[in-house]
């Protein structure tokens, strides 16, 4: 070795070959922006949020042809796989993302003799996977993760045997995981944004030495945001800005069905001029096949070759997909969709529900909406929407709306019923359910979209303190009840027949009261438990309640044989706190007849029953029952005339009366 003194590195040739550039989606290059358009596997490179827009499986491969594929190269194949409905998975395998480059160069002795060799340079990312997750109906997220794999075979020059000049092969390997972070966000259909953190994280598995890491490829953080706005259905805007000061802007028409024209322009400040280059593309479909065309044309296609080793050193490689090299190119991208293939209609845009639903009560919500939902037509045809509604264990089938028809990209709301069944009724106490609400818009059996909603269940005891909704309390034709009235009825049925007939219901009610009152007591009703309310039968059961227990009991017994009920509804309006219900019942005498009842025309009430009869009703005070049937009709008419005669509750809306309406 004494002989080699000063070695001198002469670079011949900068950049010898290059192959393989690849930008993943031929619909992305056509568009020249796609972060907010993006749909289909190539989101792993531009937004891995968008992998949510496919429906089911989707396999997808791509092609290329360029000037230095020097032929049709095959990139990419993969698929993607939703699940649950708000998740996506996907797979690919991407031969042919890689770039080669091959760096000549001569190595000269000082005894004159020369050595010729080349360095080889390649990248690859030859797997990736990603994740999507949709958050909200309007907001999706998801990251992807490529794999990096980065190989340098070097060349070392010695002398052997002190005359003759070698050259050594050493290689390099480096690799890493470099994962991407996305969100897209679609608040109408007419507007789409999305953003893409590039490079987040990086995940080494090994690195070069330090006397070749000025060729390791550079992992630049970038972020980069788009945006796509559709002002008609046929026509879409998208725009494409990065952190590197470079973008892409462009349009989709469809001209017809299925068949799509594309164009855009790759801009920055980095390039000279401004515009870097023009795209273009076409987009058909036959059956559910997808088929883009993508070409992308450099203004100055001689700069990406005359690059010197220094450019190459300084500058790097950020990005195998675009970069300083890349050269203009035709693209074809394939996406094949299995499973739900078909195209979907209408959009669930949002839910409301109501309010909580009482299984007292349920049974109004078969004719009563229970919710409504937003459905906006995605499709270009008008069409004609169904909303189905449906809670797991508390329904038997899911309930279905009218048609609601439904102009392009139009929305309506949609009000919906929910028919219960029997199980709703032993809800014990307050539950939270999720409820499912669906949209069809064709003959598919499937639906065209779904959305999950909470559905507050309250207990089978619970009210709303609603005297309207306190009627469904009332059981006439409970067992426990019937089985009270008639052993009454029978065993007084010789005293029923000697009063005079026209008196038969005031006396079985008289009856029925004492015989009630004498087996059970009245509780106080704390404000705590206003909310609360008894079944007749377990009142009966636990031989006493408090107000609202008491008048709901009374009013099933008299139900039950006949009578008719209505509940007397006071909310002072200076005094909320003192509400009270208490109850009238019709005696059956006619209004003409009443002094057969009292001569004190303070102690009934004339009003008309079911059939439109104006006869004498008597009001009840249940709170003191217990001192029998004449001290709660004595305070239930004074707190009648009171709060109607005097106060004019009725007329100024705090006194209400509701005639009861049993449930059989």
């Amino acid at each position: 070795m004494k002989h080699l003194c000063v070695a001198i590195y002469f670079i011949v040739v900068a950049y010898s070959s290059l192959a393989a550039q690849h930008l993943s989606s031929a619909r992305g290059v056509g568009m020249g922006a796609y972060t907010a358009v993006v749909n289909d596997l190539s989101g792993l490179d531009w937004n891995p949020a968008g992998v949510m827009h496919v429906r089911d499986w989707e396999l997808s491969g791509s092609s290329v042809f360029s000037s230095t594929t020097r032929g049709i190269g095959f990139q990419t194949l993969g698929g993607t796989k939703r699940f649950l409905d708000q998740h996506t998975f996907s797979l690919r395998y991407s031969p042919g993302m890689q770039m080669d480059f091959v760096v000549p160069s001569t190595f000269q002795f000082r005894n004159g003799q020369r050595v010729t060799f080349d360095k080889k340079i390649s990248y690859k990312e030859g797997y990736a996977f990603g994740y999507g997750y949709q958050m909200t109906s309007d907001v999706a997220l998801g990251f992807s993760a490529r794999l990096r794999e980065e190989y340098i075979a070097d060349t070392q020059p010695f002398i052997e045997q002190d005359t003759v000049a070698r050259i050594r092969i050493v290689e390099h390997n480096a690799s890493s995981w470099n994962l991407d972070l996305g969100m897209m966000w679609n608040p109408s259909p007419s507007f789409s944004m999305g953003i893409v953190a590039k490079n987040l994280f990086r995940m080494k598995e090994s690195s070069f030495p330090q006397e070749v890491e000025s060729y390791a490829l550079r992992s630049i953080k970038t972020l980069r945001w788009g945006m796509s706005y559709r002002p008609a259905p046929h026509v879409n805007f998208a725009l494409d800005f990065d952190t590197e000061r470079q973008g892409g802007l462009g349009s989709e028409w469809t001209l017809f069905e299925g068949f799509k024209l594309r164009q855009g322009a790759l801009f920055g400040a980095r390039y000279a001029p401004f515009f870097a280059a023009v795209t273009g593309g076409i987009g058909f479909s036959i059956e559910s096949i997808r088929f883009d065309i993508g070409y992308l044309k450099f203004l100055k296609p001689t700069d990406r070759q005359k690059v010197t080793v220094t450019d190459f050193v300084s500058e790097g490689v950020k990005d195998i997909a675009f970069n300083q090299f890349t050269q203009s190119q035709a693209s074809l991208t394939v996406n094949v969709p299995l499973g739900r293939t078909r195209e979907y209609l209408a959009r669930i845009e949002g839910v409301t529900i109501s309010g909580e639903v009482y299984p007292s009560s349920y049974h109004v919500h078969a004719f009563r909406p229970i919710g409504k939902a937003r459905v906006r037509n995605i499709s270009r045809r008008p069409i004609e929407a169904r909303v189905a509604f449906y809670v797991d264990q508390y329904m038997d089938r899911p309930t279905e709306t009218r048609p609601h028809y439904i102009l392009p990209n139009e929305e309506v709301e949609i009000s919906f019923t929910a028919i219960f069944n029997d199980a709703i009724r032993f809800v014990p106490s307050m539950v939270l359910r999720a409820a499912e609400v669906m949209v069809k818009a064709s003959p598919a059996v499937d639906y065209d979209d779904r959305s999950q909603t909470r559905l507050i269940i309250r207990g089978r005891n619970d009210w709303d303190g609603d005297a309207l909704s306190l009627r469904n309390f009332v059981t006439p034709e409970d067992p426990d009840i019937l089985r009270f009235t008639r052993s009454v009825v029978s065993s007084r049925k010789e005293e029923l027949a000697a009063a005079e007939k026209t008196l038969e219901r005031f006396h079985t009610a008289s009856m029925l009261f004492q015989e009630f009152a004498s087996r059970l007591s009245y509780v106080n009703d704390p404000q705590a438990s206003k909310d609360r309310v008894q079944y007749p039968s377990e009142t009966l059961a636990l031989r006493g309640g408090d107000c609202d227990d008491m008048t709901v009991a009374f009013a099933s017994l008299l139900s039950s044989v006949g009578i008719n009920t209505a509940f007397v509804d006071v909310v002072p309006p200076d005094r909320t706190h003192e509400a009270h219900i208490f109850l009238l019942f019709d005696s059956g005498v006619p209004a003409t007849q009443a002094e057969l009842v009292s001569d004190n025309p303070k102690r009934y009430v004339v009003r008309k029953n079911e059939r439109g009869v104006e006869t004498v009703w008597i009001p009840l005070e249940t709170t003191v029952m217990t001192e029998g049937f004449q001290k709660a009709w004595e305070v239930g008419a004074k707190e009648y005339f009171d709060h109607v005669e005097v106060g004019l509750g009725v007329v100024r809306g705090w006194v209400r009366i509701v005639d009861v309406m049993p449930v059989f």
